[in-house]
C-alpha cells in the first residue's frame, strides 16, 4: 500500500477508535471549559491552608497540615454546586490547583460528588508561584485544537493568580466574591 494511503487508513482508524470512545460526539457537544481552584473556590480548607497576605498559598505552612483526617474535615463552599451543574450541562471541567494531591485530595472529592475532566495540581518539587504554575499549564491546555475555540472561564480566589489568568487572556472571576453573593443568596 502506498505511504499516502496508508497515512489515511491510519487517520481513518484512529479517528474510528476515538469516535468509538464518544469523544468526537461529546467534543462536538462540548459547551465551555470552565477552571476551578479549590481551596477558597470550591472547598473550604482555611482551617489547614494557611495563606500569605496576597491570597496564595503558604507552602510550607500547608504542608505541616496535610494529611487525611485534615482533609475530610474541609467543607464545601457553594461555588461546589455551581461545579457539579456545570460537568452534568456537559461543559469541560478542569480543576486546577497550587496545592499537591494525593489519594486522600481525590477521596474527599469524590465523596462529595465533584467531577472533573482534567486535574492539574503541583508536583513536590514545584516551588514557583501559583500564577506562574497555572498559567504555564492552562495556557499550553486550553491551545489545543479541541479546545482553542471553545469559552474559558476560570475561577480563583488568589489576586495574583486573578491578574495573571487574565493578562493571559483567560477570564478569571474572583471566586471569593461569586461564594460570598451565592451564600447571601441561600440565606
Amino acid at each position: 500500500m502506498p505511504r499516502a494511503n496508508s497515512l489515511k487508513l491510519n487517520t481513518f482508524l484512529l479517528h474510528k477508535v476515538i469516535d468509538s470512545a464518544g469523544w468526537m460526539e461529546y467534543k462536538e457537544s462540548m459547551k465551555n471549559v470552565i477552571i476551578f481552584d479549590l481551596d477558597g473556590t470550591v472547598i473550604d480548607s482555611s482551617h489547614r491552608t494557611p495563606n500569605k497576605p496576597d491570597g496564595t498559598l503558604d507552602l510550607q505552612g500547608y504542608f505541616s497540615k496535610r494529611n487525611r483526617e485534615n482533609i475530610f474535615k474541609d467543607t464545601l463552599l457553594p461555588l461546589a454546586s455551581e461545579m457539579r451543574r456545570l460537568y452534568a450541562e456537559g461543559n469541560y471541567i478542569i480543576v486546577s490547583t497550587s496545592r499537591t494531591v494525593d489519594q486522600d485530595d481525590l477521596d474527599f472529592m469524590k465523596a462529595h460528588d465533584l467531577k472533573f475532566h482534567q486535574f492539574f495540581s503541583r508536583e513536590k518539587s514545584d516551588t514557583r508561584g501559583d500564577a506562574k504554575l497555572k498559567v504555564g499549564r492552562l495556557k499550553k491546555f486550553l491551545n489545543l485544537k479541541q479546545f482553542r475555540d471553545k469559552v474559558h472561564i476560570m475561577f480563583d480566589d488568589a489576586i495574583p493568580v486573578i491578574s495573571a489568568m487574565r493578562k493571559s487572556g483567560i477570564t478569571c472571576l474572583n471566586s471569593a466574591t461569586i461564594n460570598r453573593r451565592l451564600n447571601n443568596a441561600l440565606v
